[in-house]
């Protein structure tokens, strides 16, 4: 998902162990993993909302179809 190199990763662990005393780690560590699981909840939610939108979409163009259809069906049985 991150496209980080192992170079990038040593440079920001050791930024990390300069500015972060190690004893506050394991706090970090868990606070940046509820975020990224708040932040991947989020993108999910989103994800599934954009899906229900486009089903929603292509339901109102078959019901605008049908209702075509169906004006065209009145109009030849009122030829007949």
């Amino acid at each position: 998902m991150l496209d980080i190199s192992f170079a990038e990763l040593c440079i920001v662990l050791f930024v990390a162990v300069i500015f972060i005393s190690p004893k506050k780690f394991p706090t970090l560590f868990k606070a940046m993993a509820k975020l990224y699981k708040k932040a991947k909840s989020s993108l999910l939610d989103i994800k599934e909302e954009i899906e229900r939108e486009d089903k929603f979409q292509e339901l109102k163009k078959i019901e605008n179809e049908f209702k075509i259809l169906k004006n065209e069906v009145k109009k030849t049985t009122k030829k007949i």
